[in-house]
């Protein structure tokens, strides 16, 4: 390698996105549901079981491990070998070997010895973690580790000890980790998010003074490094915690422990996963004894620890009897919660002998929505579930309705929705019509890519409006959300607006949008705080969303322009032009990743379910679902999947990529970013000057019959299925898209480098700029085509252009 190719290489570590990597799959380091769990079974001190696989040299038994732990929801692996009278070196690569090949998940070397260290990373595939440097010995071991780290791209857990020893107060344990941050980043050269920090926790539960507030001062830490150490991340040996403990007594303060730990915000934690409790699983009475314990306070005379203690000596853990003789009104809102429809004839039928029917709504059906909300709020239930509850509600509703008489019928608060102008993308406005109009609301549903004078019309059509619901994926949408507010002002509308989508901020919907329009306009980030925001409405409290401008400036907004290296040399286009390819579904449909379906697209998130019950969950009910929507893509033949792909002549000229194709001039202008590191995709290609260079268009799409198929389930109520189809088809666009970048990548020989943009999104987000690209590639030849406002139809299809520039990287505007 070049020196120049290392400095484009030693760049491009310097600015990806913070993950480390297996052979198989990329982890994100900052789990969407913090923690990223690190199991910690793999270990001869920790667990007797894998020290005698371990003595006994069952190297396939010692994988099992690991693969248990993987099973039950680890997103990486510790692995230590070390062991009195064993070769550590031997056992270790040995194992990184097996484990490396065998794994999804990425591994945690854990070694203090530097050989050892180095050894494991020439044979560890991927992106691993070092656990770990310290103090102890003064700066030269953890700097020559540093060193290792830099060399082949690894992360680092660094422990707060030093030459005194362990840090226990908070003010020690940053001293530490400041002097540590200094050595590996200022001296050796890596960046920020390559380090995780454990500022270590001591046991609460042995009674000794010094130590009661040890759980305090952890959480304190994890505070401090996260704030004065920015871009770091955050790690525990969770179990010290609640060591002399017995085990059911460990895994209650474990779990209170470790939830306290996240929202002080801990990144990740090294734990068996089996030993994972939800929260809301727990006896309340046992979670504010641990609480008491952590924080040190309450217990009475006998203080936090013997409370605690006592507890746990005179009570036996049972599972929760249903009363025998529960009241119908509990039993219905059960049915609700649950998403059954169990017996609910019979309960109506029961309900109305007591209860007027809007009585019944009002006073049962509605709060019990209103719980799953809040349950949904605080990541407790599913999207899945709540879907479930808003059917068993639906239903409940049909059967009163024909004990209700009309003016009952409409005295509902009635909600205009509507997808805005220049956006096709429908499943977040279909969720909110499924939760407005299940919680009493009659929703008026104008559909998707509604101009704003459409809306304005229909509400003059519409005198019963309360509310107009507006929303969007797009960053396009939020700029149309933004335009539309001083039009219906001029229009004289005062309704509540309420704003919501992906690209929205409370700050944006706040100062751009509220102070055009004369009624309150308010960001919603889901259904339910639209459903609040209606509620507030109702009693005459809505006010516009405020943002306080006063606000202190995230530490990450510093502008540092970042230096993107000019290519010597370029891969050679194979042709140019476009072409058309066919593609069976068995050639992409792998590519789907499973836990962005299950967690993304059809909200099945793990949230304070342990492990164990999160594994049930996808082995019970998720995984039969994903059969039988696969079996049904089949059976219905529903994905007629093509690829649109093209290499072109181009350069940079100022803030634009120029396109010259047979006579043929197509400009794409790509903004820069104000702050941060000033990039441009501009910045990945060279100009005429220095040689020009090659762009990479395509587009692929999974064809119409999806979105047909989908609008019929939609139709006919079937919200579930509807979820599961829309979410499935979404995420096999995607996959389309990353074979053909795959198979793009493989033509001009770059393998793994480079990155690939859609337009509409944070790096380009004008969708203008699809107009050129499709008529590049000629799109109508696979049947897509540009709505008037610049959708793709089908809907489940995806544009992208190919950059191999080894720097690239995904940002912002």
């Amino acid at each position: 390698m070049s020196k120049k190719d290392k400095t484009v290489s030693n760049a491009l570590n310097r600015h990806t996105t913070p993950k480390l990597a297996s052979l198989y799959q990329a982890v994100d380091l900052r789990q969407q549901i913090a923690p990223l769990i690190i199991g910690e079974r793999c270990n001869p001190t920790g667990s007797k079981r894998f020290r005698e696989l371990l003595l006994a040299e069952d190297l396939e038994g010692c994988l099992e491990i690991a693969l248990e732990q993987e099973r039950k929801g680890a997103h990486l692996i510790d692995l230590n070998v070390a062991w009195a009278g064993r070769d550590e070196r031997t056992d270790m690569v040995h194992l990184v070997q097996l484990f490396g090949r065998s794994l999804r998940a990425p591994l945690m070397i854990d070694s203090t010895n530097p050989e050892i260290i180095e050894a494991a990373l020439k044979n560890c595939p991927g992106r691993p973690v070092v656990n770990s440097i310290n103090l102890e010995d003064g700066d030269s071991a953890p700097g020559v580790i540093c060193n290792l780290v830099r060399k082949y791209g690894a992360c680092v857990t660094a422990l707060t000890i030093d030459e005194q020893g362990m840090a226990m107060d908070c003010d020690r344990k940053f001293e530490v980790a400041r002097r540590m941050y200094d050595l590996a980043v200022n001296e050796h050269g890596l960046a920020p998010e390559d380090l995780l920090f454990d500022p270590l926790t001591f046991t609460i539960a042995s009674g000794d003074e010094k130590l009661k507030t040890a759980a305090l001062e952890t959480l304190a830490a994890i505070r401090r490094i996260k704030t004065e150490l920015p871009g770091c991340h955050t790690v525990l040996g969770l179990s010290n915690i609640s060591f002399g403990l017995p085990p059911a007594a460990r895994r209650i303060l474990n779990a209170v422990f470790l939830h306290e730990a996240v929202a002080a915000g801990l990144d990740a934690v090294i734990i068996d996963p089996d030993n994972c409790i939800p929260l809301d699983r727990i006896n309340p009475v046992q979670r504010e004894l641990a609480m008491g314990l952590i924080h040190n306070r309450g217990g009475g005379n006998d203080g936090p620890l013997m409370a605690f203690i006592n507890h746990f000596s005179t009570h036996i853990e049972e599972e929760s009897k249903e009363e025998e003789r529960t009241p119908p009104e509990q039993i219905l809102q059960e049915r609700v919660r649950q998403g059954s429809k169990q017996d609910l004839p019979d309960l109506i039928e029961m309900l109305l002998e007591s209860y007027a029917p809007l009585a019944i709504i009002n006073q049962i059906l509605v709060p019990a929505m209103r719980k799953v909300g809040e349950l949904f709020g605080d990541g407790e239930m599913l999207l899945p579930f709540v879907l479930q509850s808003a059917e068993v509600m639906r239903a409940s509703v049909d059967l009163l309705e024909p004990h209700m008489d009309k003016k009952q019928l409409s005295d509902a608060p009635t909600v205009l929705l509507a997808t805005v102008q220049g956006d096709v993308h429908d499943i977040g406005k279909n969720l909110v019509n499924i939760i407005l109009s299940n919680n009493g609301c009659r929703v008026i549903d104008l559909g998707i890519k509604v101009p704003i004078e459409t809306i304005i019309q229909s509400v003059r059509e519409h005198p019963e409006i309360d509310v107009i619901c507006l929303s969007g994926l797009l960053v396009k949408s939020a700029m149309i959300m933004q335009e539309s507010m001083p039009l219906l002002k001029s229009a004289g509308l005062k309704l509540p607006v309420l704003l919501g989508g992906a690209a929205l901020t409370r700050r944006f919907v706040a100062e751009d949008c509220a102070p055009a329009y004369d009624g309150p306009v308010v960001y919603c980030k889901d259904a339910f705080t639209g459903l609040a925001a209606i509620r507030e409405h109702e009693a005459g409290t809505l006010r516009s969303t405020t943002w306080d401008r006063n606000a202190p400036e995230s530490t990450h907004s510093k502008t540092t322009t970042e230096v993107v290296a000019t290519l010597e040399e370029i891969p050679s286009a194979p042709f140019l032009g476009a072409r058309t390819l066919a593609v069976n579904p068995e050639d992409f449909l792998p590519l789907i990743h499973n836990q962005t379906l299950f967690r993304g697209r059809w909200g099945y998130k793990q949230g304070r379910m342990s492990n164990k019950q999160y594994q049930e969950l996808l082995q019970q009910t998720v995984l039969p679902e994903l059969e039988q929507v696969q079996e049904t893509c089949r059976t219905q033949q529903l994905i007629q999947a093509q690829i649109r792909s093209g290499w072109f002549p181009c350069v940079r000229e100022d803030q634009a990529l120029l396109v010259d194709y047979e006579g043929t001039q197509w400009r794409f202008p790509l903004p820069r970013q104000n702050g941060r590191s000033r990039l441009s995709l501009v910045d990945y290609f060279r100009t005429r000057e220095q040689g020009g260079d090659i762009l990479g268009l395509f587009l692929v799409t999974v064809g119409p019959e999806f979105a047909r198929s989908c609008h019929e389930l939609y139709k006919a109520n079937k919200y579930h299925e509807y979820l599961l189809l829309h979410g499935y088809g979404v995420e096999a666009a995607e996959a389309l898209a990353q074979y053909a970048h795959r198979l793009m990548r493989k033509e001009i020989g770059i393998e793994e480098q480079g990155q690939r943009y859609s337009f509409g999104y944070s790096a380009c987000p004008d969708l203008e700029l699809q107009k050129p690209l499709i008529s590049l590639l000629q799109g109508d030849k696979i049947g897509i085509q540009l709505s008037d406002n610049l959708e793709m139809i089908p809907e489940q299809s995806v544009s992208a252009l190919v950059v191999h520039h080894p720097q690239a990287r995904y940002f912002a505007v």
